[in-house]
């Protein structure tokens, strides 16, 4: 039976993915240890593959200057494959404090070293770029390293866990040669694309009327993502659509203030089954409903809902996109399944990529909410431009008098 459902899943998944990826994330799940890239890449896939136009690929794509920090499920099966998808061997070094993980994303993708510590990454002196995808509390610790060094870096979600650690990082940030990204990916997505170009064509309106429904992988009692210090489910998941209702808002401006209200299912697991609900004084209403009662067969799948002016979009899973405005009817599908990561992950190659700020202030409302989460608090008022100017105050003072974070 279990043989059964996982040919089942892998059918379903190169449905909706494709197969390069489908099979990329089921060695990604069991990592043997006789397989290679070249396998997945099959022989009747490859004209198709390196057939595409690939603005993404850079002209020297065999220099190694690209290392990683955290080497579990999301770095082999999302983060080093766009990479090598786009860019080739260009993978120096690889670390995880497991070191079997490091070791089979190392040899799979065919890094040049396998560090025993942190201190390996930072001290090869080919490194150019660093993906940090490690455990949510790292994050800030190996970008702020990253900047310091003058490396260019890529930090997964979420950015910080603290706002200490937004401070420091976003001083990092200001004072650094080298670049920052965030790897929220959901603004990168063609779907969300394509409703910021009508959007921004279409007159001015009032407020954005936003649903999110959010089908979430059912993950234990004791899983880390639920660890106050690694910032709980509210940083590890709800962040991305706090993030992206950010995005939305920057289309127009963002609002001065925003009442927040939070219905939990069970006060004993305070960061699941929760719906979360926004109103400012733009006149938005924003709600999310993050519900994990059971593991979804096609992992993590979601719908939007949103209506600016006349203009309302309705996304499916990132699989489908329907405009409405007036009498016209637009409708996109995307196969494979676009949900932006591969934009998100490729940022350092690219141009056009997010403002910082702007996930600076995504950050702020998320760590808002989080702290909701933990105190188990109903509602609240975010005096957003408020926090926006403090945070901007904190960040000058820590460029002056800079201290270790934690």
């Amino acid at each position: 039976m279990r043989q059964q459902q996982a040919i089942q899943k892998l059918w379903r998944f190169a449905g909706i993915y494709g197969w390069q990826r489908a099979l990329n994330k089921a060695v990604a799940r069991k990592r043997p240890a006789w397989i290679r890239p070249t396998w997945i890449r099959s022989a009747w896939l490859s004209p198709i593959w390196q057939g595409r136009e690939n603005p993404l690929r850079r002209a020297n794509p065999r220099r190694a200057e690209v290392s990683v920090i955290g080497c579990g499920q999301f770095a082999f099966s999302c983060v080093c494959f766009y990479i090598q998808k786009h860019n080739g061997a260009v993978f120096l070094t690889a670390f995880d404090t497991d070191p079997k993980r490091a070791a089979t994303l190392g040899r799979y993708y065919g890094f040049r070293q396998i560090g025993t510590s942190a201190t390996d990454v930072f001290t090869n002196p080919g490194i150019r770029l660093l993906y940090v995808v490690s455990n949510h509390a790292s994050h800030t610790s190996y970008a702020i390293e990253g900047l310091k060094r003058g490396i260019d870096v890529y930090v997964e979600k979420p950015v910080s866990v603290n706002y200490e650690q937004l401070v420091q990082l976003s001083a990092a940030q200001r004072s650094a040669t080298g670049r920052l990204f965030a790897g929220y990916n959901r603004p990168y997505s063609t779907a969300i694309q394509t409703i910021r170009e009508q959007i921004i064509a279409s007159a001015p309106a009032g407020g954005f009327s936003l649903s999110y429904f959010i089908n979430g992988h059912l993950i234990p009692d004791d899983h880390w993502y639920r660890e106050p210090d690694e910032g709980t489910r509210v940083c590890g998941n709800l962040g991305h659509w706090i993030d992206l209702t950010i995005h939305i808002w920057q289309w127009r401006s963002l609002p001065d203030w925003v009442d927040i209200q939070i219905a939990y299912a069970n006060l004993n697991e305070p960061d699941d089954n929760l719906c979360v609900t926004f109103t400012t004084n733009k006149h938005d209403v924003v709600s999310m409903m993050l519900t994990a009662r059971t593991e979804p067969f096609e992992g993590i799948s979601e719908s939007i809902n949103l209506q600016y002016g006349d203009l309302i979009a309705r996304i499916d899973d990132f699989r489908t996109l329907t405009l409405w405005q007036g009498n016209q009817r637009l409708d996109y599908r995307y196969r494979p399944k676009n949900v932006g990561h591969e934009r998100a992950v490729m940022q350092p190659y690219s141009t056009g990529n997010r403002d910082w700020h702007e996930v600076s202030v995504s950050t702020l409302l998320m760590l808002h909410i989080k702290d909701m989460v933990l105190e188990r608090r109903s509602a609240s008022r975010f005096e957003l431009q408020l926090q926006v100017t403090q945070l901007g105050t904190d960040i000058h003072h820590a460029l002056t008098t800079p201290v270790t974070v934690s």
